[in-house]
């Protein structure tokens, strides 16, 4: 099982078997959760979704000269670090037996997706790779 971050407008990409895990607070309205045609699935990832402590820091118009210099980027990183990566890495470890068993898939790997593009630094991906990072975990970037 891998990890990955990316964007919701690159899930159109996304191979059946490389399930999309939503970080963000709502999903673009082009793209609901769940299956779609492709069968290309994206479920709702609630620990890494920003919370109530995340309210009113960021209004999507920032563009700070180094992601440590977001308010919003620091209490969303400080939110991931209260994470239990056991049980987080235990429930996505069930979370792919079911997706192998239901939808017949060999692998399963895992998207962490943001709106973002990975060129632009202030985004909830610094957060979540640096997170993985300290905890031992390797989340790069998915590219097709």
């Amino acid at each position: 099982m891998q990890l990955y971050t990316s964007y919701w407008a690159q899930v159109r990409n996304f191979p059946p078997n490389l399930i999309g895990l939503n970080t963000t607070i709502w999903p673009p309205r082009w793209r609901s959760l769940g299956q779609d045609k492709r069968g290309v699935w994206v479920i709702d990832c609630p620990p890494f979704k920003p919370g109530k402590q995340c309210d009113g820091l960021c209004n999507g118009k920032c563009n700070p000269k180094h992601p440590n210099d977001c308010k919003f980027l620091n209490v969303y990183r400080n939110q991931l670090d209260n994470i239990d990566v056991e049980d987080f890495l235990i429930h996505l470890e069930k979370l792919a037996e079911k997706f192998k068993t239901n939808e017949h898939y060999t692998n399963v790997d895992f998207a962490f997706i943001v709106f973002e593009t990975p060129q632009n630094s202030c985004s909830e991906r610094i957060a979540i790779q640096a997170w993985g990072a300290m905890v031992g975990l390797d989340i790069k970037e998915w590219k097709k």
